[in-house]
């Protein structure tokens, strides 16, 4: 038996040991049977989408949910601040019913691996932190980081996005960096890391960077970066590589309306356009097929819509919403460049709703004790089941 064979064996049962130390064994028994002289091999795993419909699950015993409403494609979101094997569950649930599963690599102040953290203590206004491989200390534990967690999961998760809305550097991926170029940098070595393990791990997984919808908006803040000037230097220090482009197509005014074709100032000029979202979305499949940007083996990159919700919280909103989401999804599916349309949210989530929006399919259920508990369907949930 191959040591891939004995470790994909391994990795699925139990043996009666604690889920939190079962990879770390695995990884024990993989290294053993490299002294041992036994063949290793890469995973080549990839499953391909029945259509580009998904979903950022709410929680994992929400999967039901997720097959009822005929979803091809699952997100999650897994923390540093989390046990590697968090999301196993789910991944075994998605390759037992071919549904493709895409996950998200954050950087939490909560981790308890500082080294991988750019500063040695929290900052105020923060969500995410850029993952540090700036220091040799924090190169080291970035790719040890990147090589487990790509190796738990390398027959399970197809998709990989490394971070959150990269461009913004003040909320999402902080290092406290202010210079455009010194900002791309350090992504991109961190990035790198992640690419190069995963694709050792499996070399057909496909990796992402994370974009919001700024395109040109610049609202002066020195830590956040348009798109349109952020992306260029990026691809000139990772255009060997074939990575993606994961994108946040929300509409202008996403938590007080649901409707993105009449958002001002949206237009089809590259050099303009203030954001790129589902009004616009060809802008940048447009751009992504010029000369410089393409893949070093020619291919156009490949994008999928990571992240996009579509409010309920207004007058008239479950109707609202409901056909904003159908004319959201009928754009991504006539685009020929997207693969994959991922709603933000199964259930609404209460830091959406203090906020004024509501994304879910769900309303919540707010005496539970447990964020995002589904309360009742929403007539948007009826209306994705029926999209294909």
């Amino acid at each position: 038996m191959k040591i891939i064979d004995v470790a994909k064996k391994f990795k699925h049962t139990h043996f009666g040991i604690n889920k939190r130390y079962r990879h770390r064994t695995a990884a024990a028994l993989i290294a053993f049977c490299c002294i041992s002289g036994l063949t290793v091999d890469s995973f080549a795993f990839y499953q391909q989408p029945a259509s580009k419909k998904g979903l950022l699950i709410s929680q994992q015993s929400m999967f039901d949910d997720i097959q009822a409403l005929g979803v091809d494609q699952v997100v999650c979101n897994l923390s540093s601040a989390q046990y590697i094997d968090s999301f196993a569950p789910l991944a075994s649930k998605c390759r037992n019913n071919n549904i493709t599963l895409t996950m998200i690599l954050l950087n939490s102040a909560d981790s308890g691996n500082k080294a991988m953290l750019p500063v040695s203590s929290p900052v105020s206004g923060v969500g995410y932190y850029a993952f540090n491989a700036d220091t040799a200390e924090g190169e080291q534990a970035v790719r040890n980081y990147a090589k487990e967690v790509a190796s738990f999961y390398a027959d399970t998760v197809s998709n990989w996005v490394i971070g959150n809305e990269v461009n913004d550097g003040a909320v999402w991926d902080y290092s406290g960096i202010a210079d455009i170029d010194a900002h791309a940098a350090s992504y991109a070595k961190a990035f790198r890391i992640f690419y190069e393990e995963i694709k050792s791990a499996n070399p057909e997984a496909r990796v992402y960077i994370p974009f919001d919808m700024r395109w040109k908006a610049d609202d002066g803040n020195p830590l956040k970066y348009t798109v349109s000037d952020y992306l260029p230097k990026l691809n000139a220090l990772l255009k060997d590589t074939d990575y993606g482009i994961a994108w946040h197509a929300y509409p202008v005014h996403f938590f007080t309306k649901p409707e993105f074709m009449d958002d001002d100032g949206i237009s089809e000029d590259p050099n303009t356009t203030p954001n790129i979202n589902m009004k616009n979305l060809h802008v940048l499949t447009d751009y992504l097929q010029r000369s410089d940007m393409l893949t070093p083996s020619g291919n156009v990159r490949r994008v999928i819509l990571t992240e996009q919700g579509f409010t309920s919280a207004c007058d008239n909103g479950e109707e609202r919403q409901a056909a904003a989401i159908a004319e959201a999804y009928n754009i991504a599916k006539a685009n020929p460049y997207v693969d994959g349309f991922y709603l933000s949210r199964q259930v609404d989530a209460a830091s959406q709703l203090a906020a004024g929006g509501a994304f879910g399919l769900w309303t919540r259920d707010e005496s539970a004790g447990r964020d995002e508990t589904p309360k009742s369907k929403k007539k948007a949930w009826y209306t994705y089941q029926a999209l294909k």
